[in-house]
């Protein structure tokens, strides 16, 4: 049986046991893919009003999560791979999970730009997954955070992505921050590799069945999904794009910063259209123009339009037996497209035709081939993209950078008894991917997050701006 949302990530009301559970193969990508230098984690930021809060030591940090770590089975459960990746990854219980190795609490006082810096650090480095992949990280009395009244304590969760997706995360958060207590409860057997391993053994060929019939499966959903795209039906995106600074390898710096607007205003703009437009298409035309306006001050204007990778939940479109329940849209951002208006426009209509495409049945079949890959076969696809070399390539595939948003946090939640102030994302910079973006809100704040490659992007301060001038060139074409 394959891992859940509820029960990877847990978004249960009540205590969770860690039990055994074999990775959904969706999930397993991200297992395989990971390297040093693609990780797989999510980093979720969390800032807390703590304006006459007692001060937080590493006692009361571990006592706080000690007392939440039976809200999901994530906190007492590693991955252990089977003997000679004969089939997928288990989830597997620790009994002897330590939560204090987890939690890490920084000096405090720390100011604004220094925690931004230590987000880049702490997002850029892998989960040890000979334990629980799971980390908090607790700043306490930091001033300088924009936005806050006073000095703010910050909390960053960090997992591994194969538990969980950005919705999970937001289903987690409400639990941790509920003030409900909810300490681990003890349970799961041994890990004994060699009964698995046998089990993996006998299965073998059944799963080899599994996938040549998924092959099949595959192949004539492929051959339907190209004559739905010649009959007009479908619209296929681009395979390349022209590569840009920021689609060469990482190197070691990283930049954590960002921007924020008034959600309010942002709706306003979408309601001045006359075509339903949705704040999501508003934010991947305020990026379109920010990103064209720097590398044009650059000197670096592509020759064509560049592209976002752009997630979308598959929540109440497909029905995935998996914890990460996303597909990737290859969104044309029409960049080349000066007047700002006219630039939304073609954004939001590339939206609705990837919309249309990832949600075709014929596309979703074709999907599902993921489901029934044998484990060494996602393990091969991870390693030949960990080979792929960005070195002087004029194309890249499908999109130049990423643009994510997550659902609104909820009402109420607390720390301490310290109130929720804002929460934001971190997306990890990858190889060929220096740039990329993540989109939250709280209340009446949205926030534009952008982590970069720091030789890529040394003057963060100047896309910042860019940021807000590209947001207010817009208002303005729509008013």
């Amino acid at each position: 049986m394959s891992a859940g949302i509820d029960s990877a990530v847990g978004a249960s009301t009540t205590k969770t046991s860690a039990v055994t559970e074999q990775l959904a193969p969706r999930d397993a990508v991200f297992y395989y893919d990971e390297t040093d230098r693609h990780p797989s984690t999510i980093v979720a930021a969390y800032v807390f009003d703590s304006r006459g809060a007692e001060l937080l030591d590493t006692a009361a940090a571990v006592r706080w999560a000690q007392e939440r770590a039976g809200l999901a089975p994530l906190f007492r459960r590693r991955l252990r791979r089977v003997p000679f990746d004969l089939d997928l990854p288990y989830w597997v219980p620790d009994p002897a999970v330590d939560i204090a190795e987890h939690v890490h609490v920084e000096p405090a006082g720390a100011d604004w730009d220094t925690v931004r810096a230590r987000l880049g650090e702490i997002t850029v480095v892998r989960v040890d997954l000979d334990r629980p992949p799971w980390q908090f990280h607790f700043f306490d009395r930091v001033h300088g955070v924009p936005g806050a009244p006073g000095p703010a304590t910050i909390l960053v969760l960090k997992f591994h992505h194969s538990a969980g997706d950005g919705v999970a995360t937001r289903e987690l958060e409400a639990q941790l921050f509920s003030g409900r207590a909810s300490p681990a409860v003890p349970g799961g057997g041994p890990w004994r590799p060699a009964v698995v391993g046998i089990r993996a053994a006998l299965l073998f060929p059944y799963r080899l069945g599994c996938f040549a019939a998924g092959l099949r499966r595959a192949a004539a959903a492929r051959t339907e999904v190209r004559a739905r795209a010649a009959a007009g039906l479908l619209d296929e995106p681009l395979p390349t794009r022209p590569a840009t600074r920021f689609n060469r390898a990482a190197g070691p710096g990283r930049t954590v910063d960002q921007v924020t607007l008034a959600l309010s205003e942002v709706k306003a703009a979408c309601a001045r259209c006359t075509e339903r437009t949705t704040v999501n298409d508003v934010m991947l035309t305020v990026v379109s123009g920010a990103l064209a306006a720097y590398l044009g001050e650059k000197q670096e204007t592509p020759p064509d339009s560049l592209a976002a990778m752009v997630p979308i939940s598959m929540r109440g479109i497909a029905e995935w037996d998996s914890a990460n329940r996303l597909s990737q849209m290859a969104v044309d951002l029409h960049t080349g497209v000066p007047d700002p208006a006219a630039r939304l426009a073609a954004i939001r209509e590339s939206v609705r035709r990837e919309r249309r495409r990832n949600i075709d049945p014929a596309v979703l079949r074709y999907a599902a081939r993921v489901e029934t890959s044998p484990a060494w076969l996602l393990r091969l696809a991870g390693w030949a993209r960990a080979q792929r070399s960005f070195a002087g390539a004029e194309a890249i595939p499908l999109s130049n950078t990423t643009i994510s948003n997550v659902p609104p946090t909820g009402d109420g939640l607390t720390f301490r008894g310290a109130p929720l102030l804002r929460a934001f994302g971190v997306l990890p910079v990858l190889d060929g991917d220096g740039l990329r973006h993540l989109v939250s809100s709280q209340g009446d704040e949205l926030v534009i997050t952008f982590h970069a490659d720091s030789a890529m992007m040394p003057d963060p301060e100047r896309y910042r701006e860019l940021l807000v001038q590209s947001f207010r060139e817009l208002v303005d074409a729509l008013g």
